[in-house]
């Protein structure tokens, strides 16, 4: 018990190292968790709903594995934290009593019980580790995140049949065989070539504004969302399995050079990463990880990550991100900052700059769902009606939420957009 004592009384400071979130409050030494932080957790098993029944139950497990984490370690009255740590175990035989079917393999009951288990030993490793850098909510996001891909693919491996030689080059045979039929189409060879030259373009902005010393502005940063959303619509529209294996790749690409940027363990490529990237950073990074491009590729991404279908031909919630950080999120911010004069509730954000988000993620949404044409006609007064209040909720949560818009906005739209999807598909039943 003594042991116990000592390791969570070292826990109780772990409130000074979450992200506050405006600079005055930076300056002030004050972190705080406030409601969006606690409404963060839910967003990813949320969007986990209509996937495979075990990713759900331990999704939702992982959600209430951060609201008691939150319950021992982040409340702001230091004399209720860093408790008795068996709170921390009942997720765990929560998400095994809501799936009694993981039992009846042993190998699955330990793994879940363990990556359930693992959540607050991981998540207050990132918060500490990487002080400043996130808020309770986004480490919230990004720690289930981890603990489901490594699940998921950790079970993948174990349905292998073997791990001799010859079965896994038989397996990479496979995949490569399937790559090579499905990729090597003029379509996707086009989309290939257009998406390498949009990158190359975007590389030559970040050294054109350092080397001449321009001023980066709210504005300057969407010239980033125009080509993701160059990049998106094509692939999503056209070859979306393409773009799926492309996201995975590129954003491994750029959470390895963050991580070389961070611990600079090469450091010249460290040091010309910081001088580049820090020139873009977002008004919202805090500590020392630049986290701006990979949250824009990652919140862009997740719809294609966690959907639960085939990813061909495509459907609306696939576009999630693209619409609500893309369009939605560059355009509120654009007229915001250049037209906005009314503001709301307190806040830096406007009516204006709200008005335009909506009104582009409405348009957008409107535009891109004639052209899936998936729906009978019959139903486009209810469709209309449910696709104008998905949009209205992404300004809501934009106009309210204190967490970093490219990881939330996604997941709140995807969400209101599956579920209008299951609303229509059972209307059509």
């Amino acid at each position: 018990m003594i042991g116990c004592d000592k390791i969570f009384a070292k826990m109780t400071d772990y409130l000074t190292h979450i992200r506050p979130r405006k600079q005055a409050d930076s300056d002030k030494g004050k972190q705080e968790v406030s409601l969006s932080d606690l409404l963060c957790p839910a967003l990813l098993p949320a969007a986990l709903f209509f996937t495979a029944s075990d990713l759900s139950v331990l999704s939702n497990s992982l959600a209430l594995s951060a609201w008691i984490v939150y319950i021992l370690d982040y409340r702001t009255s230091s004399s209720t934290r860093g408790g008795f740590p068996w709170l921390s175990f009942l997720p765990a035989w929560v998400c095994l009593a809501t799936a009694p079917h993981l039992a009846q393999s042993r190998f699955k009951l330990y793994l879940t019980f363990w990556t359930v288990l693992m959540y607050r030993l991981l998540f207050n490793r990132i918060i500490a580790k990487f002080t400043k850098s996130f808020t309770f909510g986004e480490g919230s996001i990004i720690t289930q995140g981890i603990l489901i891909t490594l699940y998921s693919q950790i079970i993948r491996l174990y349905g292998m049949e073997s791990f001799r030689t010859i079965n896994l080059a038989k397996k990479v045979a496979e995949n490569l065989k399937w790559f090579q039929g499905h990729f090597s189409s003029e379509t996707a060879i086009n989309l290939l070539i257009s998406w390498l030259v949009l990158s190359v373009l975007s590389v030559c902005v970040v050294l054109l504004y350092k080397y001449m010393d321009w001023k980066v502005t709210t504005i300057t940063r969407k010239i980033f969302h125009l080509a993701v959303i160059l990049v998106y619509v094509p692939g999503l529209l056209y070859e979306p399995a393409l773009l799926y294996y492309c996201s995975i790749g590129v954003t491994i690409i750029f959470i390895l050079l963050e991580l070389i940027r961070w611990s600079e363990i090469l450091p010249r490529l460290s040091s010309s990463l910081s001088t580049y990237l820090k020139h873009f950073a977002d008004d919202k990074e805090g500590g020392y990880l630049i986290l701006t491009n990979i949250y824009l590729l990652v919140g862009v991404s997740i719809s294609l990550w966690v959907w639960p279908g085939s990813l061909e031909p495509s459907k609306l919630p696939l576009y999630a991100g693209i619409i609500s950080v893309g369009i939605g999120d560059a355009a509120s911010s654009i007229i915001g900052s250049k037209f906005g004069r009314i503001k709301l509730f307190g806040t830096e954000k406007t009516l204006e700059g709200m008005t335009a988000g909506f009104l582009s993620m409405l348009l957008a949404s409107l535009y891109l769902d004639t052209q899936l044409d998936i729906y009978n006609l019959d139903i486009q007064d209810a469709r209309l009606i449910m696709i104008s209040t998905t949009c209205l909720l992404t300004s809501l949560v934009e106009l309210i939420v204190d967490q970093v818009d490219n990881l939330v906005l996604p997941l709140v739209m995807y969400i209101a957009f599956t579920i209008v999807d299951k609303e229509l598909y059972l209307t059509l039943m």
